[in-house]
């Protein structure tokens, strides 16, 4: 297993997963571009979805966590956010703000004084910029192939009818 130089600083992350959270949900809540958030029954699986991301952080930042495995789990999470209702500009604008919220944390608590501490926060910022840019990638695709599922289905489309739409060869079936 390959350690990260800034454990330290994804420990102060996990330890601290729901003052984060916390300050994310005040953001989604008043910010009028997630306000499907202010339906109680998504706002507390998304926050549960947050909190298994941030405390876990360690694990999913690790160089060792096989891109694949962020595709599994984040295509099952675009599916389950296609079927709360959440709209899809809305659960990406989510993870845009736990990103950032993650990162003023992170800029708020820590301090440097080394060459080594700002090595730190560059690795972090580089392993949580690439799992979110995965994870949202991912979370996308999910949720267009549940909503090529269900268009399907409700008005009985071939798949030639839906590649008007989402392309030929938009999904990898991964």
């Amino acid at each position: 297993m390959i350690r990260l130089i800034s454990d330290k600083l994804v420990t102060l992350i996990e330890k601290n997963a729901d003052l984060i959270i916390d300050k994310w949900t005040q953001k989604l809540l008043s910010d009028p571009t997630t306000a499907s958030f202010t339906e109680r029954k998504k706002l507390k699986k998304v926050q549960e979805k947050a909190r298994a991301i941030l405390g876990n952080l360690g694990t999913w930042v690790s160089y060792d966590t096989d891109k694949v495995d962020i595709g599994r789990v984040y295509a099952r999470e675009g599916i389950a956010m296609f079927k709360l209702g959440i709209p899809l500009c809305e659960g990406i604008k989510a993870l845009i703000l736990l990103k950032r919220i993650l990162w003023l944390f992170v800029m708020d608590e820590s301090s440097f004084d080394s060459v080594l501490e700002l090595n730190q926060m560059r690795e972090l910022n580089d392993r949580v910029v690439l799992f979110f840019d995965r994870a949202e990638y991912y979370l996308i695709r999910g949720y267009m192939e549940e909503m090529n599922r269900k268009m399907k289905k409700l008005w009985d489309l071939t798949e030639q009818d839906t590649e008007e739409i989402f392309f030929k060869k938009s999904f990898y079936n991964q």
